[in-house]
């Protein structure tokens, strides 16, 4: 059902006069007829004042000769880009930057005047020029947007980060070029649009975060094989530009090349592995000689103690008998500790068993010696890990389960072990008095958590991430995800 909107010449005057572009109408000789109030918001004069006034007052000659230019064109038909680009000189003295349309006024056939439209970009020519100034100058790589997802900058570094001129890339849509090979936003383009956290996800994948110094900014890390020979890993932050109403009107983007940096670390994870992996065969080392060379002559040491005590030799004294009695205990106690100094080092069951039963192991343990009510709970299709996922995962959980006794004051502790299609999470949770967090993992080490610094240390060697949730009074979860 079509609905038929008829509008009178009321309805127009009152849009023309209402509208918050600047509108104006002239005779053939530059005189104002006719305006709206954006117009006297425009020029600093009210309609009153500017009736009898000629446009000629408000251009200098270099933009009276464009004016002119412009009504030449309508006047012969030749086609030209609107809107154009304009400047006014008003009340005051100031001038002020436009960008404007022109249409003929027709009437029977004959052009009797024009009509235009002009809009305030002042400021935004102003925000335009600073912007110029601090990327130009800047020896770190980046380039501005408008709302339009337009190039308006496009610095000397990021032309060399990127091996694309300037000249090539500003005025056009396509800055995804210097990142990708098919087209897609950049991080610019989505704070441009101030984009949700869901869509930002969708293109990063939790290779994120926003920005702690800037509203409404985010920044990232990733890696990005189109640049240079190799590719290279990349540093970057997009934040919006916003007007003196807050209203979102571009993004700028820098980047910082950290291709070096990920190579070091890369090169340090490495190291660290050779080094946990050293430790890791020393353990097992030392844990098979205690096991293996110490423990028997103490288990020899305890069964000839037995056999002279519980002897019925009537030579013995009561008080020998005693003496005896008591290095046997002492023996017992001795071969306890070393057993357990042994499986700590590195538990067998782990190597013979498994992670599941090494886990239940440990905490069956701290139920006995500690009487925290520890269990663990595993869901998903249990898969056979690699022998060092395996042993960093139990690490984790060791290290997690003794902070658990030392420090947490906990009743209850829970180990969940979840497998998944690709991924591995191992949470580890209590019921203790918890603790204030940093606002950085990486500070972790500089507040003394340096089991919790360890961890998180693990998981990266997994590939994996660690996260950490506590609160004064409210219990303490340590979660590692690595990938399988």
């Amino acid at each position: 059902m079509e609905t038929k909107i008829e509008l009178t010449e009321k309805d127009y005057r009152y849009l023309f006069e209402n509208a918050s572009d600047a509108m104006w109408v002239q005779d053939m000789e530059g005189n104002f007829l006719d305006g709206n109030r954006a117009l006297e918001k425009l020029s600093g004069y009210t309609l009153e004042e500017l009736a009898g006034k000629n446009i000629t007052q408000f251009l200098s000659d270099e933009f009276l000769a464009l004016a002119k230019e412009v009504q030449r064109r309508l006047l012969m038909g030749e086609e030209f880009e609107q809107p154009y680009e304009q400047r006014f000189l008003v009340k005051g003295g100031r001038t002020r930057i436009v960008k404007m349309a022109t249409n003929p006024i027709i009437i029977n056939g004959k052009v009797k005047g024009f009509q235009h439209v002009a809009r305030d970009v002042t400021e935004e020519k102003s925000v335009e020029k600073m912007l110029s100034k601090i990327t130009d100058g800047s020896p770190i790589p980046s380039f501005v947007i408008n709302k339009q997802h337009k190039v308006t900058h496009w610095n000397t570094a990021i032309e060399s980060l990127s091996g694309i001129s300037g000249q090539e890339i500003v005025g056009t849509d396509e800055q995804w070029r210097a990142f990708y090979t098919e087209k897609r936003p950049t991080m610019a383009d989505l704070i441009a649009d101030a984009a949700s956290a869901d869509k930002i996800e969708a293109y990063y994948q939790g290779n994120y975060k926003k920005s702690r110094l800037i509203d409404g900014a985010y920044e990232a890390e990733d890696f990005f094989p189109a640049l240079g020979e190799y590719g290279k890993w990349l540093h970057f932050t997009a934040s919006p530009i916003k007007n003196k109403g807050g209203e979102i009107e571009g993004a700028i983007e820098t980047l910082q090349d950290i291709t070096e940096e990920k190579q070091l670390q890369e090169n340090m994870r490495f190291y660290v592995q050779q080094v946990t992996r050293a430790q890791e065969d020393e353990r097992k080392r030392i844990a098979r000689e205690l096991h293996d060379d110490v423990s028997p002559p103490l288990l020899l040491l305890i069964q000839r103690l037995d056999t002279i005590t519980l002897g019925t030799q009537p030579k013995l004294s009561h008080s020998l008998k005693e003496s005896l009695e008591g290095l046997r205990s002492q023996a017992i106690e001795a071969l306890e500790t070393l057993r357990r100094c042994a499986q700590d080092l590195r538990p067998r069951i782990l190597d013979d068993i498994g992670l599941v039963a090494a886990l239940e192991w440990i905490a069956e343990d701290m139920v006995k010696s500690q009487g925290i009510d520890a269990h663990v709970e595993v869901t998903g299709v249990e898969q056979t890990l690699p022998v060092e996922t395996q042993l960093l995962l139990f690490r984790i959980a060791q290290e997690a389960l003794n902070n658990i006794r030392r420090h947490a004051e906990a009743s209850r502790a829970m180990v969940k072990l979840e497998f998944g299609d690709n991924s591995i999470k191992l949470t580890v949770s209590d019921n203790g008095k918890g603790f204030k967090l940093p606002e950085r993992m990486g500070d972790l080490a500089s507040i003394g958590k340096l089991g919790l610094a360890g961890m998180q240390e693990r998981a990266r060697l997994l590939g994996g991430s660690l996260k950490v949730e506590s609160e004064p009074g409210k219990g303490t979860t340590v979660a590692v995800e690595a990938p399988v």
